[in-house]
């Protein structure tokens, strides 16, 4: 076991300490044990969670892109791709829908009102660990997390942590000179898996919660360089060879009509040197991110087929929103002299490398457009999925989570209970058939939309509502709200309804992008902010050279921080 890993560290550093948390442990197994005895009749699965935060849907290698991806491509080919499951646009109101089942607003950002997964898993005999990010109101221990090592807040230095780190409700704050999150997170999601099966035969439920690849774009610089120059042909480039890739795979038809190019995004070719050298650099960041989690997951993995546990567990991985189209720090950063990559530095994706990574969608993070909604999401469990490395396209939503875990762990249907926003998918899992029934709500800011299996009312920016046929148009390019008048006084009327309901407010009344330091308007026909992006200032240019990388792999330079 690692020493430099948080499970290892939390375990090992106090003995009188541990000793404690050990027989407190036992208890709990035997107390946990005893109750699984007699109330389970067949054997639960173990399930986990894998959100990765601001990942595009075009990231991974399985889904179109051109990072290197073997894990997750794996858990691909022997599970399920899931195109069409959505979120909520935002961090916050993802997690929360996706831990209560229930939409949003009405559950809140620290998942209040009603019990979450972990909460009702632990009645069913689950032990349940959350391990990365949280982000929500509380602590994980107060809302059924039996073990959480992760930060609290939003985002975090990957290489020097911060005050909110904590293992359970201590304070964590062991960051050595190789501290890295992401390794982190995934050693403390091994050890996790690893310590379960030694201690205990019962299921466990792990919440594996990844930073990456949020800002800041942190990643060792071996990892950066593997990538860079390879996204100097640009964002256009590198959508357009994803796109073809989709088409390949089976996840968009050949004669799809496509998004038009953004209106608030300059063309790569207009771009100068200088501009091409920062992005092609905060792009190799990213990939390098989007890489290091993937071996991460890839030992989480190994670890669950070395302890003979990885045919009975439910994984399903996918992204809490879109990618992050905001670049608001660049110009105090590079005063600072600090560039993508650079401990300290806080760069985000930009609108470009964002318009590549939702390919073939619209719009970014908070949007509710599919670009800001859709995930590109992965389920895998070998013991009951019947047709592995297939694509099922029916429409899943993170409210639908809940009732699909627990109806996985008690083996009897829950359908019935109308507590939940969503319901049970996993007919679908087992090779039945399966369809959602019910309409899709969205709200964030004043964005906002709803979904059902013909039509998709949105609006991005306070700026109308916009009504397209999904259908026949499943990239949502044409905006057929002025046709078809009724139709979006209809659906106006039960998102009115819905809002109301959910949100305990007797109107709608957003507040608009325009009002956040962080968050300008999107809109790419016209109404969202025009991107410009920043270029690589001459004194800085040497810092992530390829010409000195390839000097410092052959030993004549020494690597620099």
């Amino acid at each position: 076991m690692k020493k430099n890993c948080p499970f290892y560290t939390h375990y090992s550093k106090n003995t009188s300490f541990n000793i404690r948390y050990f027989l407190l442990f036992i208890a709990i197994c035997f107390t946990v044990s005893c109750k699984t005895e007699i109330t389970k009749e067949t054997e639960s699965p173990n399930i986990i969670v894998i959100m990765a935060d601001d990942l595009g849907y075009s990231d991974l290698g399985c889904y179109g892109g051109e990072i290197s991806t073997p894990s997750l491509d794996n858990m691909a080919s022997e599970g399920i791709r899931l195109p069409n499951v959505f979120n909520a646009g935002m961090c916050v109101a993802s997690r929360s829908a996706m831990l209560t089942g229930k939409w949003w607003p009405r559950a809140g950002f620290g998942a209040q009102n009603g019990p979450n997964i972990a909460q009702e898993l632990k009645k069913e005999g689950y032990r349940t660990g959350l391990i990365g990010k949280w982000h929500l109101d509380g602590t994980p221990n107060e809302k059924g997390f039996d073990y959480f090592f992760g930060f609290l807040g939003g985002y975090s230095s990957y290489f020097k942590g911060g005050k909110d780190y904590r293992i359970n409700e201590e304070k964590y704050e062991d960051f050595g000179n190789a501290f890295y999150s992401t390794d982190a997170f995934s050693e403390s999601a091994v050890q996790f898996v690893k310590s379960h099966n030694e201690q205990n035969k019962e299921p466990f439920f792990l919440y594996l919660s990844y930073q990456s690849p949020h800002n800041p774009l942190q990643a060792p610089k071996e990892d950066i360089m593997k990538y860079r120059g390879s996204y100097l042909k640009g964002w256009q480039s590198i959508r357009e060879r994803r796109i073809e890739k989709q088409k390949s795979l089976g996840l968009i038809p050949d004669d799809v009509t496509l998004p038009e190019y953004p209106q608030n995004l300059p063309e790569w070719s207009t771009l100068t040197e200088a501009q091409k050298d920062l992005e092609d650099l905060r792009m190799s960041v990213y990939a390098a991110m989007v890489e290091r989690m993937d071996k991460g997951i890839g030992l989480l993995m190994d670890a669950l087929k070395v302890t003979n546990q990885d045919k009975n567990t439910l994984i399903l991985f996918l992204s809490d929103n879109g990618t992050d189209s905001f670049s608001v720090l660049d110009e105090v950063l590079l005063k600072k002299n600090l560039l993508p990559g650079d401990i300290g530095s806080n760069y985000q994706m930009g609108t470009g490398w964002a318009y590549a990574s939702v390919s073939p969608f619209r719009l970014y993070k908070i949007s509710q457009h599919s670009g800001g909604v859709k995930t590109a999401a992965i389920v895998r469990w070998p013991e009951s999925i019947e047709n592995p490395n297939s694509i099922n396209t029916e429409a899943i939503n993170l409210v639908d989570f809940m009732p699909t875990f627990l109806e996985a762990a008690k083996s009897v249907s829950v359908s019935e209970n109308n507590t939940f926003s969503g319901q049970s998918f996993l007919p679908m899992l087992k090779g039945e058939s399966w369809k959602r029934e019910t309409p899709m709500y969205f709200q964030f800011m004043d964005n906002r939309a709803m979904r059902t299996s013909e039509w998709s009312l949105i609006e991005v920016d306070g700026s109308g509502w916009e009504l397209y046929n999904t259908i026949k148009d499943p990239l949502e390019t044409n905006d057929v709200s002025n046709i078809y008048k009724d139709k979006v006084v209809e659906m106006e009327k039960k998102w009115l309804n819905w809002w109301t309901a959910e949100s305990g407010a007797s109107d709608y009344q957003p507040k608009s992008t325009e009002e956040s330091p962080h968050y300008k308007p999107q809109g790419d026909r016209g109404t969202g902010v025009m991107y410009s992006p920043s270029a690589m200032p001459e004194k800085l240019s040497k810092k992530y050279s390829i010409k000195g990388w390839q000097e410092i792999k052959k030993g004549e330079k020494k690597i620099s921080p």
